[in-house]
């Protein structure tokens, strides 16, 4: 039950943060928040995946991000050594994709609100807070996989 509060919690977390900043940041036409390194400016929003990817498939990555997230909570059901590493990964990366499925569904534009520039790498997209999430998640579930998955639970 503890195991199912932390995934609940951190689902929960993930998505408020991301839907607040995005409500209130996403408007911000330009703020340099670290001068070189990290500003905050709307870019219009993105209608694909990562790097642009999929550009104007909003049906494709809707029915894409319900799947994995389907799939995520079946792998959940057969994880029994579930300790705080697997539950926040499993948290985070539920939270962000749902985060993002928000914006795709529930906007006008079916765009995701992107918002922070990493200003040091020229080239890099910008991203939001789900997208943060998702990828710390996804490490954290690889690190899980990798070193902790099929380990025994020591009481």
């Amino acid at each position: 039950m503890k195991k199912w509060l932390i995934i609940i919690f951190s689902i929960i977390s993930v998505l408020v943060i991301d839907l607040v900043t995005k409500h209130f940041l996403f408007t911000i036409e330009y703020f340099n928040l670290i001068p070189n390194v990290v500003s905050i400016a709307s870019n219009g929003g993105n209608t694909g995946a990562a790097f642009g990817i999929f550009s104007n498939k909003t049906i494709w990555l809707v029915v894409i991000s319900v799947i994995l997230i389907i799939v995520l909570f079946v792998f959940n059901y057969f994880i029994k050594n579930k300790n705080v590493l697997y539950c926040l990964s499993f948290g985070f990366i539920v939270g962000g994709a749902l985060g993002n499925l928000f914006d795709r569904i529930f906007l006008p534009s079916h765009a995701v609100r992107d918002f922070i520039y990493l200003d040091f790498l020229k080239t890099f997209p910008t991203f939001n807070f789900a997208d943060t999430f998702l990828t710390i998640g996804a490490i954290l579930m690889a690190i899980y996989l990798i070193f902790m998955a099929g380990k025994s639970e020591k009481k």
